[in-house]
This record gives structure tokens, sequence and C-alpha cells, in this order.
């Protein structure tokens, strides 16, 4: 997998050579992972990257900005101050050089991927099995792939992560089913309730793909978030 630490602009040796060298690198590897349909855990990691940078862009021009500058003359014209302009050291020359570079080509990256993202969100059917409860937070998640005629079962709940103020999903796969003509999603529900007594009345989705993309990769992260979207 394509990685980039979080540090990767300030962290070692700060140059726009080498620094570029990283930055491709890594992008080449995430573009490969999108060309395969591969959109997690990369498509979230280039828009941590890319708003780190842009904030990081911000705060350099207003640090630049608040610091002191001798007054070197006056323009009675404009009828306001000269200031001597802030002289930049060779670092921070290089990281506003590397920023200049690699936040475009975060964004088009970004872009490409909710692009994809988009698409393949668009092809998935959703939908409950069964009547749905008055509880949604916890139940069972089916992932159909139609070319392969499996499903694959997990369990979800939905909590609430505190330090972002948002809610997700957590899964446990539970196994995989292949289906027929006889095996209903329907009946899969039925079996699942006889053997997990805890889930009496289970709320139960079923997310249909017709094509065999990555699991944990993409189809797994898409039905999180419609799973969010439906609840909330």
């Amino acid at each position: 997998m394509a990685t980039l630490t979080t540090d990767w602009l300030t962290d070692g040796w700060i140059d726009f050579e080498y620094k570029k060298y990283l930055l491709l690198a890594y992008l080449q590897g995430v573009k490969g992972n999108f060309s395969q349909a591969r959109l997690f855990p990369d498509l979230p990691d280039v828009q941590t990257h890319f708003e780190t940078a842009s904030q990081l862009k911000n705060t350099k021009s207003e640090i630049v900005a608040s610091f002191p500058k001798a007054v070197t003359g006056v323009d009675l014209k404009k009828k306001r101050f000269v200031y001597e302009k802030f002289q930049e050291n060779q670092q921070l020359s290089e990281i506003d050089s590397i920023l200049e570079y690699s936040l475009p080509l975060f964004q088009q990256t970004l872009t490409q991927g909710r692009s994809q993202y988009a698409d393949i969100e668009a092809q998935l059917t959703f939908a409950p099995v069964g009547i749905v409860p008055l509880h949604l937070k916890e139940g069972y998640l089916f992932l159909y792939r139609a070319r392969r005629h499996e499903t694959d079962i997990f369990h979800y709940q939905i909590r609430l992560f505190e330090h972002r103020e948002q809610r997700g999903v957590q899964t446990t796969y539970l196994e995989t089913v292949r289906k027929s003509i006889s095996t209903t999603f329907e009946n899969l529900k039925l079996t699942l309730i006889k053997k997990r007594r805890e889930l009496p009345n289970p709320a139960t989705y079923l997310i249909e793909s017709p094509a065999d993309y990555p699991v944990q990769e993409t189809l797994l992260p898409i039905a999180k978030q419609l799973i969010v979207k439906h609840v909330a």
C-alpha cells in the first residue's frame, strides 16, 4: 500500500526535489489502487494530506504576516508607511515550494477518487431486508456481489466518535453464504435470528453490487456510509 507520513513535509531532509520524489511515488501508488477500484484507505488519506497542506500554507501566511517589520519609509501618495519585506530562510522557502507543488496534485487525486467513489455508489442497490425495527443502530449488513453469487454477512454497530463529533459504523465479519434460489435474503435473516439470540429483531440491510469490487477496500466502506445516511 502506498504511504506518506503525516509529517512528510517537515520530516527529514527538507529539499524540494526529494519531497517531490516522495510525493510522486505516493500518488503513483494511490492511482494504481484507484485503477483497481481500491479506494480505501487511500481516499481519506489523500484528503487528510490535502487538508493538512492547505492548513499549513494558510498558517504560514498568517505567521509571516504577524512578524514585526521595520519601517523603511513613507508612501506620501498612499499615505502609509512602507515596511521591509520579510526575508524567508532556505527551509521556509523550500517548504513553500513543496506546498505550491503538492496542493494541486493532492486536489487532482482527491477529485479522481471522489468521482470514482460516486460512480461506484451509484451502481449499488441499498434496501432493508424484512420489517424495519425501531432500533437501527445495531443489526446485520448483507453485501451481495451478483457476479459471484456470494453474500458477505456482517454485524454492524453505529457509534459516536467523540473526538470527531460524528457517527461511524463498526462491523464484524460473520460469514459468507453462496446465494441460490432457495437461499433468499429473508431466509438468511431468519437464520441469523435463530443462531444469534441477542438480536431478536435486528435491523438488516442489503447492499447489492453488480460488479465484483473489493470488499474491504471499497464495498464495505461505502456500505458503512450508506447505513449512516439511512439511519440519520
